[in-house]
């Protein structure tokens, strides 16, 4: 067994481009963590492995103390995957000659506070909720079949992230994307002068009865996205969709994301859409829906019929020694009827105890406008809204990765 952190020497450049990620050339070691977690996202599933097979158990624990607001006041208690979600997996890569690969990964969510089993919410428990997949990777790029590790949609916005997808400033807090899909076909390109494409399809499987509204194509997903790095330059753009199961309307993501490293400090950027111009989606279809897709960025009185959000990001990583400063701010207009708008602002600070464990403390808030009901949210915690119907929240916590 090698330890998630022994990364392999051969990476794609789609890899590269997150490793390096937020903190670029400095010798801050405060963000590994975050760097593993969007190397992972983009990683043939069992790593480009350096010996003719391999097995790999790895996995990250990350709990912290929280107060956070709800509908009384505040709540103390403690939470799990705040910064990064807690998970245990088993990935593995066996070199088929030729430079082919055959891939596999399995990755299960764990609620470290309590010893339960995350990604269980929707239709059913999922023992390995955070990723189950199987492909090949060769020259002509790799393919996946199965429960990806992170919707393509989700992967640009973690280009644009200073929070890496996780702790209270994080984009998935309030911009809308999708998030993991069952049943998905997922196609990466080899690089092409610094550019990687990725393409993905996941048929909803569901079953049509005659007289309704729905067709075959019901609970659909389709993902295009380009990705680009040069220097210190990273960038990305995609385009997602979901065919609702209640009417097959068609929710619509629009997703662009930029990052610059200067060395001394790290930009970041994000302009996304989301239109819904079908049924609203309630949590109690979005739940049902959950088998099929899980939304980031959901507000908890789901999405109206007519909405159409308008959403922009800034933030930066400041890093120095083994500490790293991390502040951003996010704004959702919302050019529909309802006019449900937000503002998010998070900050956090986290120290490098080594390469695999460190502290952390942020701070998150959201005021929402005219009905908008978003949560401070961390990679899998989630505050609830204070008796102003705005929501905000403060953990302090510790990860280690192995």
């Amino acid at each position: 067994m090698s330890s998630f952190l022994n990364t392999p020497r051969r990476m794609p450049l789609a890899v590269t481009l997150f490793a390096t990620g937020l903190c670029g050339t400095s010798p801050a070691l405060a963000q590994q963590a975050q760097k593993e977690e969007l190397r992972q996202i983009v990683q043939p599933a069992g790593g480009m492995a350096a010996s003719p097979s391999s097995l790999t158990m790895y996995g990250l624990v990350d709990t912290s103390l929280a107060s956070a607001s709800n509908a009384g006041g505040r709540v103390r208690r403690m939470d799990s995957g705040h910064m990064n979600g807690s998970r245990l997996g088993f990935k593995g890569s066996e070199d088929l000659g030729d430079g082919l690969r055959s891939n596999f990964l399995l990755e299960m969510g764990l609620n470290s506070d309590a010893g339960t089993m995350g990604q269980n919410q929707g239709a059913g428990a999922k023992s390995f909720g955070r990723g189950a997949i199987v492909g090949l990777s060769g020259s002509m790029g790799e393919i996946r079949l199965g429960r990806t590790v992170v919707a393509i949609g989700s992967e640009v916005q973690a280009v644009g992230d200073a929070f890496g997808l996780g702790g209270g400033g994080n984009l998935q807090g309030i911009q809308p994307a999708p998030g993991r899909v069952n049943n998905t076909i997922w196609y990466q390109s080899p690089n092409f002068g610094g550019f990687i494409a990725k393409l993905s399809y996941s048929p909803g499987e569901t079953t049509v009865t005659s007289g309704t509204a729905t067709s075959s194509r019901s609970g659909a997903s389709t993902a295009a996205s380009v990705f680009y790095l040069k220097g210190g330059l990273s960038a990305a753009i995609g385009y997602s969709t979901y065919r609702q199961l209640a009417d097959a309307s068609t929710l619509h993501w629009f997703h662009s994301a930029a990052a610059y490293d200067f060395g001394a400090a790290k930009l970041f950027g994000s302009y996304a859409t989301f239109r819904n111009p079908g049924a609203a989606v309630t949590p109690a279809t979005h739940a049902a829906a959950d088998n099929n897709l899980m939304f980031a960025g959901f507000p908890l009185v789901g999405y109206y019929s007519g909405q159409d959000d308008r959403s922009a990001s800034i933030g930066i990583a400041v890093p120095f020694g083994v500490s790293t400063v991390l502040a951003q701010v996010v704004r959702v207009d919302d050019k529909g009827p309802l006019n449900r708008d937000a503002t998010q602002f998070g900050i956090a600070y986290i120290y490098a105890l080594s390469k695999r464990t460190s502290l952390y403390a942020d701070y998150g808030r959201i005021r929402n406008r005219n009905g908008a009901a978003y949560a401070v949210t961390g990679a899998t915690s989630q505050a609830g809204l204070d008796r102003g119907g705005n929501s905000h929240a403060t953990h302090v916590g510790v990860r280690v990765a192995f």
